[in-house]
């Protein structure tokens, strides 16, 4: 397998690019394990009925897709360095590359992976945003485009020849495409998600204490999951024509299943660990990120308690007042009386 036909001189190797990559997507995918059975202990312990019920299956899948992408590297691994077309002193040509079984089942991973990503967060948007269909419809469109563009790159890859480059004008363009798509895609969403988030921090200012830091914190947990995948995905397409663009692409197959868990397990464990406790609304926040965010309604209710238990308290303080001096009075003019 040839590298890019322009590299720079300073470009890795294609060997050094293939063990950089597994070393990579190795610790991704023992983050990836932990931050599953989170997900699954946290979803577990909200009732594994309704959303919850569907991100659980998701969220299975897209691990059952990342176990299968890194075993796609490890073969590869195998196969170049110990197997018998390589040797440790002389590896194989057939890393990272051309149209073997393993590589294409790879990139086909990797694709459905990122496409699941995408969708899961079109549908937090549609969640969020009160079902609004027409918003979210450009990104379903993207999403789509994403798809075509996305397995067209796989099926031009099955086609390469065993020392094939991926760099060659009709696979390669195709990744980019994809690559530029799903950018879209995750940028935009997310931000729509984290300014009706931000809204709803900024409708309430008088809400309690616990509750503005909860969406504060799903806010910064959105951002940072949501940045770790983008942050990813614009540097492979930046170095798309040198040797280290694998090396991100690689690192996408894991953190394409990575950042939707990692929200779920996150908030969730925030909201378990709340002292409040209530039942999120139907197509509130917390039915697409299981934290303990409440939309305007609730937001009205919890106004509504806290300005009854102020009273309460106000009467208590107001009857202690007057039991005070009730007794003050009375202390007075018994001591006046024995002045007398």
């Amino acid at each position: 397998m040839s590298g890019p036909p322009n590299a720079s001189p300073g470009d890795l190797s294609w060997n050094s690019a293939s063990l950089i990559s597994s070393w990579i997507v190795g610790p991704l995918y023992g983050i990836n394990i932990c931050v599953f059975i989170l997900c699954v202990h946290v979803l577990h312990m909200k009732g594994l009925k309704g959303p919850n019920l569907m991100m659980l299956i998701v969220a299975s899948v897209q691990f059952v897709l990342a176990t299968g992408h890194i075993s796609t590297l490890l073969v590869q691994l195998i196969k170049t360095y110990v197997g018998a077309a390589g040797t440790l002193d002389r590896p194989s040509e057939d890393w990272f590359g051309g149209a073997s079984p393993e590589h294409v089942a790879q990139e086909a991973l990797y694709i459905t992976n990122s496409l699941i990503g995408d969708a899961i967060l079109i549908w937090r948007l549609w969640i969020i945003w009160n079902r609004n269909f027409w918003l979210c419809l450009p990104f379903i469109v993207l999403c789509i485009a994403t798809t075509v563009t996305g397995y067209t790159a796989v099926a031009h890859i099955a086609q390469l020849s065993a020392n094939g480059s991926i760099f060659v004008a009709r696979v390669h363009n195709w990744l980019v495409a994809t690559w530029a798509l799903s950018i879209a895609t995750q940028f935009g969403a997310t931000l729509l998600i984290s300014y009706q988030v931000w809204i709803s921090i900024q409708w309430n200012p008088m809400g309690t204490q616990g509750t503005q830091a909860s969406r504060r914190a799903v806010l910064g947990t959105l951002v940072e999951s949501g940045a770790l995948y983008t942050v990813t995905t614009i540097f492979c397409l930046g170095f798309s024509g040198t040797n280290i663009a694998p090396i991100f692409a690689a690192a996408l197959g894991q953190i394409s299943a990575l950042a939707p868990t990692l929200i779920i397990a996150r908030t969730g464990l925030k909201s378990l660990g709340s002292s409040s406790s209530f039942t999120p609304a139907k197509g509130s926040i917390n039915d697409a990120y299981h934290s303990p965010i409440r939309h305007l309604p609730q937001d009205l209710e919890s106004q509504s308690r806290e300005c009854e238990a102020m009273v309460v308290h106000i009467r208590k303080a107001t009857e202690i007042c007057l039991d005070k001096l009730a007794s003050r009075d009375c202390g007075g003019s018994s001591s006046d009386e024995r002045s007398s």
